[in-house]
C-alpha cells in the first residue's frame, strides 16, 4: 500500500487532519476531540478548497506528545467545520437515542452528555445551522416512522443538512457550486450507509430505506435492484465530481480530486461488493487520499 501513496498529498490530508482536531480543541473543549474523523476532514477541505495560501505550524498533542507533528491553522474555514462537526455529531447521538435499544441507546446518552458544553458553545456560533439540522433531520424522522421507501425524498432531506454548509463560500457562484458538490456528497452517504447497515438493521427490526423501498424481507437484494442503486451512486458521484470541476483551484486540489475522482468510486465498488468493513475507513481513507 505505501508504493501506491502520494507522500506530499497524504501529509496534506495529516496536517489538515491535526489541524481540524486542534481547531476542536481550541473553539469546543477537549470532549469536541472524540468525535474528529476523515468525514469532518473532508467538509474543512472543501469549506476552505479555494484557498491559495494555508499557514502551518508544528505542534504537540496528547496523540504526539514524543514529537511534534505538522498542523494546518485553517483559520475561518477549519472553525466553522469544528462547529458543524459538533452540531452534526450531537443531533446524530439523539437520533440513536430515539432509534437504538437500551444498550446502545444508552452509550449515546452518555455521549451526548460528554459533548453537551461543546454543543453549547456551537450553537451560540451557528445557530442558523443548528436550526436547519434540527428541522431538516425532523423532517427524516417523521419519514422513517412512516417507513418510507422513497429513497429520494430520504436521501433528499439529509443531502440538504450538508448543502447548508456552502453559504460560507465568499461569493454566490462558489455557494452555488459547493452546494451542489456537498449536496450530491451528502446524498451519496446516505444511500452509501444505507446500504452499509442493511444487515444490521435487517436483524435488529431498524427503519433503513433500502429494505422499505424494495419491500426486502429475508432475501437478499436482487442483482437488478443492486444494479438500479449502483447506477444512481455513481450518478451521485459525478455530480459531485462535475461541480467540483468548476471551483477554482487552490492549496487542497490534489487531496480532493484523489477523495472524489477515486476515494468516492472505490468505496462505492466495495460496499456494494461486500469488501467494506467499517473498522478499514480509516486504511482505506489513507489509501484514497493519497493514491496515485
Amino acid at each position: 500500500m505505501k508504493s501506491e501513496l502520494k507522500v506530499r498529498e497524504f501529509d496534506q490530508f495529516r496536517a489538515a487532519y491535526c489541524g481540524l482536531c486542534h481547531a476542536l480543541r481550541k473553539e469546543y473543549g477537549l470532549a469536541a476531540r472524540f468525535i474528529l474523523n476523515y468525514d469532518f476532514t473532508f467538509l474543512a477541505l472543501l469549506l476552505s478548497a479555494g484557498e491559495q495560501e494555508v499557514s502551518r505550524c508544528r505542534k504537540r498533542c496528547v496523540a504526539s506528545l514524543h514529537r511534534k507533528k505538522c498542523v494546518v491553522l485553517g483559520g475561518e474555514p477549519f472553525r466553522r467545520a469544528a462547529g458543524y462537526s459538533v452540531i452534526l455529531t450531537r443531533w446524530k447521538l439523539r437520533d440513536a437515542v430515539a432509534d437504538d435499544g437500551f444498550v446502545r441507546g444508552l452509550i449515546a446518552r452518555f455521549g451526548g452528555l460528554f459533548l453537551r458544553r461543546a454543543y453549547g458553545r456551537a450553537v451560540r456560533d451557528f445557530p442558523d445551522f443548528d436550526a436547519h439540522c434540527r428541522d431538516h433531520l425532523d423532517a427524516l424522522a417523521a419519514l422513517e416512522r412512516d417507513n418510507s421507501g422513497d429513497l429520494d425524498q430520504t436521501a433528499d432531506t439529509f443531502a440538504n443538512i450538508l448543502a447548508f454548509a456552502a453559504k460560507a463560500a465568499a461569493s454566490e457562484e462558489d455557494r452555488r457550486i459547493l452546494a451542489q458538490l456537498l449536496y450530491h456528497t451528502g446524498r451519496w452517504i446516505y444511500l452509501i450507509d444505507a446500504y452499509d447497515d442493511l444487515e444490521s438493521d435487517r436483524r435488529s427490526g431498524r427503519y433503513n430505506p433500502i429494505l422499505a423501498r424494495f419491500s426486502m424481507g429475508a432475501e437478499e437484494m436482487g442483482e437488478a435492484d443492486k444494479s438500479w442503486l449502483h447506477t444512481t451512486l455513481i450518478h451521485s458521484t459525478s455530480l459531485a465530481a462535475s461541480a467540483y470541476n468548476l471551483l477554482p483551484d487552490g492549496q487542497w486540489g490534489g487531496v480532493l480530486e484523489n477523495i472524489i475522482y477515486l476515494g468516492l468510486p472505490t468505496v462505492t465498488e466495495h460496499v456494494l461488493e461486500g469488501k467494506w468493513r467499517r473498522r478499514d475507513r480509516k486504511r482505506l481513507a489513507r489509501k484514497e487520499t493519497a493514491t496515485v
